[in-house]
């Protein structure tokens, strides 16, 4: 079915095609940048035309190593939650909390009705497709770990949290898809987190994909994905990415 659902879309790609999660590390001249742009020692165009020349470096190093499904390298963003919750209105920051490892973060507070004003990262990968031929994947991260990665002080529950976040996270998806958009990875983190929740993070992922003309993908990282097997096969996604090298690769 998720062969036939890229055919279906008109994309040609080998039996196994390659792709890669989406972060890519970030070159020590845009490090530098946007530390000097927190500190107000450069304009946020200084600060794009770097995150542009990043972007067209893993362009060219993608089509270099012969991947076949590229990403932007997501050189403009920080925290995969962070980035999202600073463009939506209904979220306030909390002070810097630690997520994993030595890994810290501003944890996003829902302290409103959270909405979806504009696109958000549809002019991103308008630029990163207009650098290949081939496509590239519109990414994003999805509504369950969105709420889970945040403090709710608005809505009623995690699951009302959960489900208002999609909303707004589908109309991201339709701008992907409207702008030519064939591919979108929704990034799922969280997944096993709570088994007993997974139920919420699928009717969840429905919200965001149901009835989308386009190639969905799930990716998770540092999971126990025994937990949660295969009640996840249910995710409505043609694709899953999930991490194993953090458990030594044993679940291969």
């Amino acid at each position: 079915m998720s062969r036939e659902k890229l055919q279906q879309l008109g994309m040609d790609l080998p039996l196994f095609p390659t792709t890669s999660v989406g972060s890519f590390p970030k070159p020590d001249y845009l490090v530098k940048a946007r530390a000097d742009f927190n500190k107000g020692k450069i304009t946020a165009p200084q600060l794009e035309e770097l995150e542009r020349k990043a972007t067209a470096f893993w362009i060219a190093k993608q089509e270099e190593l012969g991947i076949d499904v590229l990403v932007d390298g997501e050189m403009y963003r920080g925290d995969m939650v962070a980035y999202f919750a600073e463009r939506l209105p209904g979220f306030t920051t909390s002070g810097v909390v630690r997520s994993y490892g030595n890994r810290y973060y501003h944890k996003p507070i829902v302290t409103g009705e959270v909405r979806w004003p504009k696109p958000i990262t549809v002019d991103w990968w308008k630029y990163a497709q207009s650098l290949t031929k081939k496509p590239v994947k519109g990414m994003l991260t999805g509504p369950y770990t969105v709420m889970d990665w945040s403090f709710n002080e608005f809505y009623p529950d995690r699951k009302a949290t959960c489900m208002a976040l999609a909303a707004v996270i589908r109309k991201e998806v339709e701008a992907l898809v409207a702008a030519g958009c064939k591919i979108v990875q929704i990034d799922e983190p969280a997944l096993s987190v709570r088994p007993e929740e997974l139920a919420i993070a699928i009717e969840a992922m429905h919200v965001v994909t149901d009835g989308l003309d386009a190639y969905f993908i799930t990716h998770a990282c540092y999971g126990a994905f025994e937990y949660i097997y295969p009640g996840m096969l249910d995710m409505p996604v043609h694709n899953f990415d999930l991490e194993m090298s953090n458990s030594d690769l044993h679940m291969i």
